[in-house]
């Protein structure tokens, strides 16, 4: 449903600018200071590449992934005892899962989703879905 990661044309896009950047630094001689901010921004956008972050979650018709610090995590959408969607005090989405045992799960990268599109996707999924 919602995803987002590091490695996508607008990355690899910043790259080609970083590498143009530091070869017309070296070739037309501008100086250190260009040399190095340009060593910078490529470094920081090579770091982005290499980490690819990703955040959100898919949710399909018999499951749930969602993206963490550590990789992807999942569960069966029979396993979910309900859903929790809340608005922050800055205005942004919250969504929690609970599963089975109690586990609670709050779902990265839905901040700027629509509340009452993902309470749709849930409940046309049968799953007991909360509105705070």
């Amino acid at each position: 449903m919602k995803r987002s990661q590091g490695r996508r044309p607008r990355t690899y896009l910043a790259l080609g600018v970083g590498m143009a950047a530091a070869y017309a630094a070296v070739k037309y001689e501008f100086g250190a200071l260009t040399l190095g901010l340009a060593a910078v921004y490529l470094a920081l956008v090579l770091r982005r590449l290499i980490l690819n972050p990703a955040t959100g979650f898919r949710l399909g018709q018999t499951r749930i992934d969602w993206f963490t610090e550590r990789g992807t995590e999942s569960a069966a959408l029979t396993d979910l005892v309900g859903v929790t969607i809340s608005r922050s005090p800055e205005g942004r989405t919250v969504c929690t899962l609970t599963l089975r045992g109690g586990r609670a799960i709050t779902l990265s990268g839905v901040e700027d989703l629509d509340p009452k599109r993902l309470i749709r996707e849930f409940m046309r999924r049968g799953i007991p879905t909360e509105a705070c």
